[in-house]
């Protein structure tokens, strides 16, 4: 194709291609490394037979808004259903930045912030965290001010240092900016703390959630925005008529019903979480940071060398590039078996003479 033809925001953005490599073990995703219980299953089977698939899916997808509505205690007219977190985010940034205004988040963190804004033409702006992956909250706010930015977007818990912003760190760039202000808490449930209760006392806030990470969902990529009414009537001007299909919508309405369930599983990988990250921190060579979702953040001597030696043991990570993310591993949280391999795999490669040489 003529390159004259594409936008010419797109022209230095590169696709996202996914690696094809053999694994036994797939902890570089941040997925669930457990399915939808089997009573839930078989609930949705049989429901599947009554969904009249010859039919557009309901568009205001309000069943799932209701069920929304009793998971987070914010009523349903205040919540928009999508495509995953993806798919939201293009929608906001889509419905109030126009070609050359500012965005602004901080690096590293969840890269379709960036990814998004560039392709509408707008201007990205990052704030590097320090040393140890902390938010220049204050710089933030400067920064913010003095760029008269639309959005500031803060993920929290962050993607990929597992790091979260308090309350009240949140409230002052609310407070102290006019940008709007977008809490990404697709970890959230990993943690505590949730600032989705505030939409209804600031007017600029907008909470990002997905069913993609705690509920294991990944594979129907449901996510969801919580704003108040004004924003969401605007919001609904941009989102597609019938964004999410009428299968995700019927699997996401009867997890909610059985949310039981995925608290239990929640805990189970809060608690390997922490039993991880207690056996890390012995290994010699290498650095973990505390994590609030469900993967660990670590510094190691070489990662790509380390990636490499795990893949040959069957297991997948996710290994970052150059820059501050420079020699970090991201390890998604698995089942203990999983868990187990990683640690004594990684204590092996880790020893090895080559790696050492770096």
């Amino acid at each position: 194709m003529e390159k004259s033809l594409i936008k010419e925001s797109i022209l230095a953005l590169k696709p996202y291609v996914p690696h094809d490599y053999n694994y036994i073990y797939k902890l570089d995703a941040n997925e669930s490394p457990f399915n939808i219980p089997n009573r839930v299953i078989e609930s949705i089977q049989k429901k599947l037979s009554n969904l009249a698939l010859n039919r557009y899916p309901d568009t205001d997808s309000t069943e799932l808004r209701r069920e929304l509505e009793k998971y987070i205690n914010v009523d349903y007219k205040n919540i928009l259903v999508g495509n995953g977190s993806d798919e939201m985010i293009n929608i906001i940034i889509n419905t109030f930045v126009d070609k050359g205004d500012v965005v602004i988040s901080y690096s590293p963190t969840f890269v379709m912030y960036k990814h998004i804004t560039k392709i509408i033409g707008g201007r990205y702006i990052s704030i590097p965290t320090n040393s140890n992956f902390q938010v220049d909250i204050d710089r933030i706010i400067r920064k913010a001010n003095k760029e008269k930015a639309k959005i500031i977007f803060l993920c929290s818990p962050n993607n990929p240092t597992g790091k979260k912003l308090n309350k009240e760190e949140i409230l002052k760039v609310i407070r102290n900016t006019e940008s709007l202000v977008v809490v990404d808490e697709a970890y959230i449930e990993f943690s505590q703390g949730s600032i989705v209760g505030e939409v209804k006392n600031f007017k600029r806030l907008i909470v990002l959630r997905t069913l993609s990470k705690a509920f294991g969902l990944a594979g129907i990529r449901t996510g969801y925005i919580v704003a108040n009414d004004a924003i969401i009537d605007s919001l609904n001007s941009v989102k597609p008529p019938y964004n999410l299909n009428s299968i995700s919508q019927l699997i996401a309405i009867e997890l909610l019903k059985n949310k039981d369930d995925i608290f239990k599983n929640i805990e189970k990988i809060k608690k390997e979480r922490e039993r991880m990250y207690n056996q890390l921190k012995n290994i010699e060579g290498i650095k973990p940071y505390t994590s609030e979702a469900n993967f660990i953040f670590v510094k190691v001597p070489n990662n790509k060398k380390i990636f490499k030696g795990l893949l040959k043991k069957g297991i997948m990570v996710r290994a970052f590039g150059d820059g501050i993310l420079e020699n970090h591993l991201r390890i998604t949280v698995g089942k203990k078996k999983e868990n187990d391999f990683l640690i004594s795999s990684l204590k092996e490669v880790i020893n090895n003479e080559e790696i050492r040489k770096n």
